[in-house]
Parts: C-alpha cells; structure tokens; sequence
C-alpha cells in the first residue's frame, strides 16, 4: 500500500479557503494514489476512480471546517482515509440495492400472469420504449462531459428515489443543487429518447 505523504498545513489552507485555487491539482497529485492503493488494498470489487471522484466532491465541502490538530483530532490521512472508506461502503451498498432492484424486477417479468399481456404491436411497442430508454439512460450515465459525481446524485435521487435532502446531505450540496442536477440530466434524457425514437421512424 503506497505511503500517505506527510501533510502541508499551508496546501490544506490553500485548498480549504478557494476551491478554484491551483493548488487542487497538487493535492491531487499528491494523495490520489495513496488513495488509490487504499482502494485496492480494502476494496478490490470497487470501481476506485468512482470513489476518488466522490472523496474530493466531499473533501471540497469539508475542507473550509476541518482543523488540522494532529494530537486532538488524529492525522489528515486517518481523516482522509475515513472519507475514502466512507465513501466507497457507499458504493457497495448502492451495488447491491441495485443487484436486488435488477432482481426483483426480473422475478416480476418471470411471473406476470399472462392475462395482463398487451396485444402483440402493443408488446412489441411497449418493449421498444423500454429498451429506448434504457439505452438513452446508460448513454446518460456513462456520459464523461457530466462529471461522476453529477452523475452519481442523479442515480441516487431518480434511479433509487432517495429523498433529494437525503441526497444533498450525502454528496455535501445544497438541495437546491440537486434539484438543479435532477431536472437537467432528465431534461438531456428526454431528448436522448426522443432522438433514438425518431431514429426509429
């Protein structure tokens, strides 16, 4: 496991008083593979950079009230690793919420009396919707020009209906923010639909 560097009060001061400074870009470089290692070391099955992306969104929010006393409050990297941890159970919590929901879903369409089964042209059509949609979401989600953790909060918040409070709380936004998130990410996936709909002809 690669070594937390020892920790520059004046980078923590810099970082935490603008979040626009350039010194980002040197904390980065600085704690991204230890971080990464951490990772690897604790959390094999997870996807590292998804989580990186979450701990930095978080330490952004965090950074302006953190105090850097090591003999009160520990050292910066027990801090930082706490939040990459945090972070990354997060993720392995949301998979397997997901896993079920996939389940279920499929227990579902397993066992659908077919009493309830819409005409043929109406099946066919009703299938083409769904894989339209999903196939504009995954285009949504996997997206690079929105940023991970945009991403992430609009998973949370539509695909797993958690409430959008919860959510801000969580990703250390505004709720204000994540109604913004929310209401532009689906606004792009409409218009996803509707382009491959109209592709269809």
């Amino acid at each position: 496991m690669a070594t937390i560097p020892n920790t520059s009060v004046t980078l923590l001061k810099d970082i935490a008083d603008d979040t626009t400074s350039a010194r980002w870009t040197e904390f980065h470089n600085k704690y991204a593979e230890p971080m990464r290692a951490f990772m690897r070391s604790h959390y094999p099955t997870v996807e590292a950079d998804d989580v990186l992306q979450e701990a930095f969104v978080a330490l952004m929010n965090c950074l302006p009230r953190y105090q850097y006393v090591p003999d009160e409050h520990g050292h910066f990297r027990n801090y930082l690793l706490g939040i990459v941890k945090h972070k990354a159970e997060d993720v392995r919590r949301r998979q397997a919420k997901e896993a079920v929901i996939k389940t279920q879903l499929a227990e579902e369409e397993a066992t659908r009396p077919i009493m309830f089964q819409h005409t043929e042209n109406l099946a066919e059509d009703e299938a083409w919707g769904k894989t339209v949609m999903e196939a504009a979401l995954e285009q949504l989600l996997a997206d690079n020009s929105i940023s991970a953790a945009t991403r992430e909060v609009f998973r949370h918040v539509v695909l797993m209906h958690e409430k959008p409070a919860d959510v801000a709380r969580a990703f250390g936004i505004t709720r204000n923010n994540v109604d913004q998130i929310k209401a532009r990410l689906i606004a792009r996936l409409k218009n996803l639909v509707r382009d491959m709909s109209a592709a269809r002809g």
